[in-house]
């Protein structure tokens, strides 16, 4: 999914996904800084793909490398 969320969309732009299921479609939307917006029938399979959705959201990302700490230096 995010092959095809990265080729049809911009980063900011909304998915929707009317029959969420697990929420691989969210978890990829999510990955690629898109909005996601899920709907399903199912309750069992929303708490699942809710989970699994902010999880995804609490994950740091592993290939972007954290801000350094600020450094004070002097002025010469």
């Amino acid at each position: 999914m995010e092959w095809v969320i990265e080729q049809a969309t911009e980063s900011g732009q909304t998915i929707f996904d009317p029959f969420m299921g697990s929420g691989t479609t969210g978890i990829a939307a999510v990955k690629l800084k898109r909005n996601f917006i899920g709907a399903e029938i199912d309750q069992r399979y929303f708490d699942i793909a809710c989970r699994r959705i902010q999880a995804a959201l609490d994950a740091p990302d592993m290939f972007v490398e954290p801000p350094k700490p600020a450094k004070q230096e002097a002025m010469l």
